[in-house]
């Protein structure tokens, strides 16, 4: 059950990471809306938080190699969807970021998105 976990999950890191970058503008419309409409934002974080809390009833592996990344992006998703569903307001202080600074934050979250998840794919199908 971990090592789909592991691929499912570094393939989603990969394909989102390259929307993040060929599609920044988009996502960063998206952004602006969700931060806008905290029913929409509850809504993105019921749909992420069975993700989340898979990876920690499933994979939380506290070991001293590359899989424990995986344990990390569980709970990391799960405490930010908790956060967003109690309190929604808590990241409006993306609001005030400018619309070229939000969009190069995405581009490079997409770079660092894309060759994290290749990575992980790649040890996923090494071990």
């Amino acid at each position: 059950m971990t090592l789909i976990i592991e691929r499912v999950i570094s393939s989603f890191l990969i394909i989102t990471g390259l929307s993040y970058l060929f599609q920044s503008l988009v996502w960063k419309d998206l952004v602006k809306e969700l931060l806008s409409k905290p029913t929409w934002l509850m809504f993105w974080s019921l749909l992420f938080l069975p993700w989340g809390l898979i990876v920690v009833f499933n994979h939380n592996l506290w070991v001293a190699n590359w899989t424990v990344i995986f344990t990390i992006l569980g709970w990391l998703v799960t405490i930010k969807c908790c956060l967003y569903l109690l309190f929604p307001g808590w990241a409006n202080f993306v609001k005030q970021w400018s619309n070229e600074f939000l969009q190069r934050y995405i581009q490079i979250a997409g770079v660092v998105e894309t060759i994290l998840g290749g990575g992980l794919l790649f040890f996923s199908f090494a071990s």
